[in-house]
């Protein structure tokens, strides 16, 4: 009896270690890289829900503009972020770069935040956004098919889907991004 026990905790034992093992082995992957995520250009975001954000305090000007952004000629970017979001404040400064050099081509929507905090984040750190409403109930996330914030979409101008970047304009993906966006101004 006593055998018996000792053998059936050796085989859980192995095997729990066996199976804790390879959840870190590919969860801890180091070949796991945000630019090797699907950028698919076959979803087809929905605009319809654009006006039903939030304007942000001190920036409700800039969520009249939405409408009109849209229905305007020229490519565009539709970026998520959220104040919270500490991958957000790492392509912060490249998002204030590329609208500077892009005037009207960005806007925001501030995922699952406090309208308060993002427009203090904004406001502290710089506004890149030409337009920005805060998306409180995620209903743009849900119809962008949103996986998790900062996410970028780069749209030509008839508004088709050309880029979706999963993760911070950073690295490998901020060069798509810089080529989607070339692709798209031609």
């Amino acid at each position: 009896m006593r055998i018996a026990l000792r053998l059936a905790i050796i085989v859980l034992g192995t095997t729990l270690i066996l199976l804790v093992g390879s959840l870190l082995w590919f969860g801890l992957n180091p070949q796991r890289n945000p630019a090797s995520f699907p950028t698919s250009s076959a979803i087809e975001p929905d605009f319809s829900a654009f006006g039903q954000g939030t304007p942000l305090p001190g920036y409700e000007e800039a969520a009249e503009i939405l409408a009109t952004r849209i229905a305007d000629e020229g490519p565009f970017v539709v970026n998520f972020f959220a104040s919270w979001c500490q991958p957000c404040r790492l392509e912060h400064p490249y998002l204030l770069e590329f609208s500077a050099a892009n005037p009207g081509a960005l806007i925001g929507l501030a995922y699952r935040d406090d309208p308060i905090d993002a427009a203090t984040y904004l406001t502290n750190d710089g506004n890149p956004y030409v337009a920005v409403i805060a998306d409180t109930g995620s209903k743009n996330a849900l119809n962008f098919g949103l996986t998790g914030v900062p996410e970028t979409y780069v749209f030509s101008a008839d508004g088709t889907l050309l880029f979706r970047s999963p993760g911070p304009l950073i690295g490998a993906l901020k060069t798509q991004f810089v080529d989607a966006w070339e692709a798209a101004s031609q």
